[in-house]
C-alpha cells in the first residue's frame, strides 16, 4: 500500500504523467528551466524567465525534433543579444537574431528524452515566418563545444536563446 501511495506522489512530478499544461504569454514555468531539453548542461541560464517580442525572419526543423526560430528582435530586447548573435542569420536578413526553440511534444528519436511531454508542458506552435510574437521561456546562452565545429576558424562566443519556448503567440499576422 505504501508503495502505491508513493508512487502516485511521484507521478504527480513527472512530465510523463497526468496533464500537460498550456502556459499563456508572460507566464513562466514552474520548476527546473530546463526540463525536457537534451544535454541541458550546455545552457547557461541567464533568467529562468523572460518575454520577448520580434519578428520572425525565418524558422527551420532540426534533427533533434527541435524547430528553431530566428527572432528579430523588438529595440527593447536587443540587450539580449550577444556578438555571436550575429552567426544566427536567415537567407534573405542579416543578423543579428535570438535563437527561440521549440522542442517536440513526444519523444523524438534519436533523442527522446529532448520532450516537452517529459517537462509536463504543451508545445506551442511555430510560428510563419514574417509574424510578429511575443515568446516566453528561460534566456539562456549556448554553450555547445560544436560552435566550434558549426564556425571553422572563428572565436564565437555563446549564442543567447530562448530554450524552450514555454509559449508563443503571434501579435501580427505574416504579411
Amino acid at each position: 500500500m505504501l508503495v502505491l501511495a508513493l508512487g502516485g506522489c511521484l507521478s504527480s512530478f513527472s512530465g510523463t504523467r497526468g496533464r500537460l499544461h498550456r502556459f499563456h504569454s508572460g507566464r513562466c514555468k514552474p520548476g527546473r528551466p530546463l526540463a525536457g531539453v537534451y544535454l541541458p548542461f550546455r545552457l547557461h541560464v541567464k533568467k529562468r524567465c523572460v518575454t520577448v517580442t520580434g519578428i520572425v525572419d525565418c524558422l527551420r526543423r532540426e534533427p533533434d525534433g527541435d524547430v528553431h526560430i530566428e527572432l528579430r528582435l523588438g529595440r527593447a530586447y536587443r540587450r539580449l543579444l550577444t556578438s555571436a548573435n550575429a552567426f544566427q542569420r536567415c537567407p534573405h536578413h542579416r543578423g543579428p537574431h535570438l535563437v527561440v526553440e521549440i522542442i517536440p511534444q513526444g519523444e523524438h528519436f534519436p533523442i527522446p528524452d529532448n520532450s516537452a511531454s517529459l517537462a509536463g508542458f504543451v508545445t506551442p506552435r511555430a510560428p510563419p515566418a514574417g509574424a510578429r510574437i511575443r515568446v516566453t521561456g528561460p534566456y539562456v546562452l549556448d554553450t555547445n563545444a560544436l560552435h566550434d565545429l558549426i564556425f571553422p576558424g572563428k572565436k564565437v562566443a555563446n549564442w543567447a536563446e530562448i530554450h524552450p519556448a514555454w509559449n508563443v503567440t503571434v501579435t501580427r499576422p505574416a504579411r
